[in-house]
């Protein structure tokens, strides 16, 4: 039996849409089918970077979205733009996961904040930026005309996604918080056009229930932060022993 969240399940509903799989890019008005499968990074780059080897090893191109204001992750230190250019190289695409929560209702203020930080992810990977998700979308942001995101392709267009309690041509589930909201990407349908977002931080090898997932994630950056310390605290490694497979004994 294939565990929830593990990879193999994973595999499989990338499987199941691999002949439709297409770009944002790709997709027009006259589009009569397609699957999106897009990534937003909320936790963990190390995460994604997994899922881009597992997308790339399936046949597939996918699009990953990261913050630049994040406060679980430094999007633009030199070691996570390293990993965001080697999901470049696996030929993946790299977004804006758009904050705009503490924004005021104004459509010059979401495109001046838009600008900024697409200029501070264009800057720190050396090449341009022409996508973008929305991080926990309010209802304000997604029944604003897709004008206002102008010239960056945005995933909740009218073209990717519909703004509807029971939508009628495109078909979006989402993995967020380790459930399926919307339904399963597994589940029989009768639609021909889907969005599928699959958060890498929800997703492991093995497949892990929401709380043991939660502190598998917690432990992981534990471990970055003690990195970081042993990198630019000289005395460090004079307090903490290092043991195998990089953990530490404090006591």
């Amino acid at each position: 039996m294939i565990k929830k969240f593990s990879y193999n399940e994973y595999r499989k509903i990338i499987l199941k849409y691999k002949k439709i799989i297409k770009d944002f890019s790709k997709i027009n008005k006259f589009t009569k089918t397609f699957c999106l499968i897009r990534h937003d990074i909320e936790f963990s780059i190390d995460r994604a970077l997994k899922m881009a080897k597992i997308d790339n090893s399936l046949g597939i191109k996918s699009s990953f979205f990261v913050q630049v204001k994040s406060d679980c992750y430094n999007a633009i230190s030199d070691e996570n733009i390293k990993k965001l250019k080697q999901i470049i190289k696996l030929k993946h695409y790299i977004g804006l996961h758009f904050y705009v929560s503490n924004l005021k209702k104004k459509d010059s203020i979401v495109q001046i904040e838009l600008k900024k930080q697409i200029k501070i992810l264009e800057l720190a990977l050396g090449r341009k930026i022409d996508r973008l998700s929305i991080h926990r979308p309010p209802k304000w942001i997604l029944s604003k005309k897709n004008s206002i995101f102008k010239p960056y392709i945005n995933t909740y267009s009218n073209l990717y996604f519909e703004f509807k309690k029971n939508p009628t041509e495109i078909k979006y589930y989402a993995d967020s918080n380790h459930r399926w909201n919307y339904g399963h990407p597994i589940d029989v349908n009768k639609f021909k056009k889907f969005q599928i977002l699959l958060h890498p931080d929800e997703w492991s090898q093995k497949g892990m229930s929401e709380k043991e997932n939660l502190i598998s994630l917690i432990e992981e950056e534990k471990l970055n932060f003690i990195s970081s310390l042993d990198k630019e605290y000289k005395t460090f490694k004079k307090y903490f022993k290092k043991e195998k497979e990089k953990k530490y004994n404090f006591f």
